[in-house]
């Protein structure tokens, strides 16, 4: 007599701790940084390239990032391009430009009040909450 063999799953439920804004915008990265640093009352600065390592291409593709980091709130914000010379870093999304990731524990009115000034800066064409991510942008955004 065969004992039958139990098989358990460990499902792992990602707990993401950011929130993504798409942004459209026409201008230069340095250029956004800027207006955005001006109308959020932040102090962007341009760090080293976020790089992805493609793995269908076998290429790695670096994307230009601006950081923050609000001591007071504890908050972390990431500007980074949307586009590079080799490729699109959320190929799924064509349509924006940049992505800002709020991170942290950032309360809802706080992120509206957010998305409201950024669609009131004049360079910028339009930007939103991108919602419903899967865990694949989830790893890219998981630093």
């Amino acid at each position: 007599m065969s004992a039958k063999k139990k098989i358990h799953k460990l499902a792992f439920d990602f707990e993401s701790n950011f929130k993504l804004i798409g942004i459209a915008s026409h201008e230069n990265d340095y250029r956004l940084s800027w207006a955005i640093n001006k109308s959020l009352n932040i102090d962007f600065i341009r760090t080293d390239d976020f790089i992805i390592n493609h793995p269908k291409h076998k290429i790695e593709t670096p994307y230009s990032m601006y950081t923050y980091f609000d001591e007071d709130g504890l908050i972390s914000y990431h500007l980074i391009s949307n586009k590079s010379d080799k490729g699109f870093l959320l190929p799924h999304m064509t349509n924006i430009d940049f992505v800002l990731k709020v991170s942290e524990e950032t309360d809802e009115d706080q992120l509206n009040n957010m998305l409201k000034q950024l669609k009131k800066i004049d360079i910028i064409i339009t930007a939103f909450f991108i919602e419903d991510l899967s865990d694949k942008v989830k790893n890219i955004f998981a630093f």
